[in-house]
């Protein structure tokens, strides 16, 4: 069967790492930005997650697993070494907890693809493990045309939409001056703010000569 991408919403959300290693490490990377309560269950843990943990971003249980560790998790990560104690945590999770099982994906219901961000810009890459290698190649390709300047961008275009979200422009002329917006010449910050001052004299928050075309 085909898997579908999401965008899953953590934030505030219990989510419980086992493993303390190089997989567990990716996968907290990954969640951390979520706003998720993250626990790591682990005897140990590399130095990145004790980092991570001494500065209070997550929660670490030096321990080793128990079923009772996941009954309030939204999401479970199965990350150890150790393939029986990830098959064990995957049997133990609720019936309506997400399980990610870093060593059998048939056991998973979430998948971790590659993964590019840029501020609110965010691009998934997965070829539903054909191939890794493909998927870090696509990622490299697809960072070179999507650039840092691409963060900036994407809150413009997040700011000029709220802007017209709560005016009493009508919903045609909104989603026209949305599509005008759509355009690399708008990658230049200068750009950027003539368009803004130029909404907000359309949406009447401020006075301007003349509005985008």
């Amino acid at each position: 069967m085909g898997r579908i991408p999401l965008m899953l919403e953590l934030n505030e959300k219990q989510v419980v790492i086992v493993g303390g290693g190089t997989i567990a490490e990716r996968r907290i990377n990954t969640i951390i930005e979520s706003g998720a309560h993250i626990t790591v269950i682990s005897p140990i843990i590399n130095k990145a997650i004790r980092t991570a943990w001494e500065a209070g971003f997550l929660t670490w249980k030096q321990k080793t697993f128990e079923a009772t560790d996941i009954q309030q998790a939204v999401l479970v990560v199965a990350a150890t070494d150790d393939q029986l104690v990830n098959q064990f945590v995957s049997m133990s999770a609720p019936a309506e907890c997400l399980v990610n099982n870093a060593s059998d994906a048939k056991a998973s219901h979430v998948h971790f693809p590659a993964y590019l961000k840029q501020g609110r810009l965010s691009i998934s890459i997965s070829t539903n493990e054909a191939s890794p290698a493909l998927s870090s190649k696509i990622k490299k390709e697809l960072e070179r045309i999507y650039s840092k300047d691409y963060e900036g961008y994407v809150d413009f275009l997040y700011q000029s939409r709220q802007l017209l979200k709560q005016s009493t422009v009508d919903k045609q002329r909104q989603k026209k001056l949305l599509q005008s917006l759509v355009s690399e010449e708008f990658l230049c910050k200068d750009k950027q703010l003539q368009a803004l001052q130029s909404l907000r004299a359309i949406t009447g928050r401020i006075d301007a000569s003349e509005g985008i075309k």
